[in-house]
């Protein structure tokens, strides 16, 4: 298991409830569109600490704070 901070690109799922740290809107799923999301796994001094969601454009404006997404 890794313990540094790392993002991935999902699609959003139905449910989700997440709000972005970059606008502070809901990543929220739609019928019809295929939008994805950031996934952040964010660790701290090599712990585990919480998870962040992201819309793909805000975390590219955030100019990829935890690296770019796989």
């Amino acid at each position: 298991m890794t313990s540094q901070s790392r993002a991935v690109v999902r699609t959003i799922e139905p449910g989700s409830s997440a709000i972005c740290p970059v606008c502070d809107l809901q990543v929220k799923f739609q019928a019809r569109v295929r939008a994805t999301q950031v996934i952040c796994n964010i660790y701290e001094a090599g712990r585990w600490r919480r998870v962040e969601h992201y819309h793909q454009a805000c975390y590219t404006e955030a100019c990829e704070p935890f690296g770019p997404a796989t």
